[in-house]
């Protein structure tokens, strides 16, 4: 059954990358050739293959640093194997980098911890203050048609740009401050799932 608390129980890589893939053709289409910048959620993060996990057997890690032509001595144990496949394992993109090549677009992830970067957290942040400021709920129903209420009511296209261009704001302030600070490429995967609960 689906999680109705947490939309990320509902939502899964399959579903994301085929509305991916939509939109990326649309803004092809439209703008031509873009930056596409997102968290690091779970869904936007499948390798377009599996990677060898310490539950793979010796001879598939074996055959997985044989195939990416990753040279390791035959007296490697398995534990080191694995720290081998852990430092090229950047060798196999993500699915939604490899969709939007597709379309000749870039994608860059946001660091995690960093939810000031997300546009959406301020959406959400709204949203979630209006079902607060409305006093209590007697169910899950009115907590839900306050939320939708809300999304229609206060966010609009204006609402949207504003959070975007605070975000764009707070980037370049990282990157004026530190010459160092970037935007994460595909070759960072870790994620934490607090930067779905940050409120900005």
């Amino acid at each position: 059954m689906p999680n109705q608390v947490d939309y990320h129980g509902n939502f899964n890589a399959e579903i994301f990358e085929d509305l991916f893939s939509t939109l990326c053709k649309a803004l092809y289409e439209k703008y031509g050739p873009v930056n596409i910048h997102m968290d690091g959620a779970s869904y936007h993060k499948r390798r377009v293959e599996n990677i060898p996990t310490s539950n793979t057997k010796k001879q598939e890690i074996i055959d997985w640093l044989n195939a990416h032509n990753i040279v390791f001595s035959d007296e490697l144990r398995r534990p080191e194997l694995l720290e081998l496949v852990q430092m090229n394992k950047e060798k196999v993109t993500f699915a939604c980098v490899k969709i939007a090549k597709q379309y000749e677009h870039e994608v860059s992830f946001t660091p995690p911890y960093h939810c000031e970067l997300q546009p959406i957290e301020g959406i959400w942040s709204v949203v979630k203050g209006e079902v607060a400021h409305s006093g209590p709920h007697p169910n899950l129903l009115s907590v839900r048609n306050t939320l939708l209420n809300a999304f229609k009511k206060k966010i609009t296209s204006q609402v949207i740009i504003g959070f975007w261009r605070r975000a764009l704001k707070n980037a370049k302030e990282y990157l004026e401050f530190d010459d160092n600070a970037q935007l994460m490429d595909e070759d960072f995967d870790e994620y934490d799932n607090s930067d779905e609960d940050c409120v900005i």
